[in-house]
């Protein structure tokens, strides 16, 4: 797949969760770099502190940006994924009932988690 397309399914992804249960983006888009687009540890925090938390940790980012760690072409696309399918994701987590959104909630951060600690 090529770069172009894996950072706009990240976005995606992130956004729908994200708009959808109101917390994981972050956790989706550092495993997402590090098991589709095949980033570093070290890169995949940094990208991911921009696309997130830049308005929040934007100097955090850029100590990371300053040493080599964010990919700001990778961070750009996938904030316009994220941004986008947020809205979508919101829309589905106003009208879906809280039984079903804690579930599925509950089983990612188990896999995000299962995902990290073994593979």
């Amino acid at each position: 797949m090529s770069d172009l397309l894996t950072y706009i399914l990240i976005g995606s992804i992130a956004g729908v969760v994200m708009g959808t249960i109101g917390v994981g983006g972050g956790a989706i888009i550092i495993v997402s770099l590090l098991f589709l687009a095949h980033f570093p540890q070290k890169l995949a925090q940094g990208t991911t502190l921009l696309i997130v938390a830049a308005p929040v940790s934007l100097l955090a980012a850029y100590n990371y940006y300053r040493k080599g760690f964010v990919d700001v072409k990778a961070a750009i696309i996938i904030i316009i994924g994220f941004l986008i399918f947020s809205f979508i994701g919101s829309q589905l987590g106003t009208i879906l009932p809280k039984e079903p959104l804690k579930v599925v909630l509950g089983i990612g951060l188990i896999l995000m988690g299962l995902k990290m600690v073994f593979f």
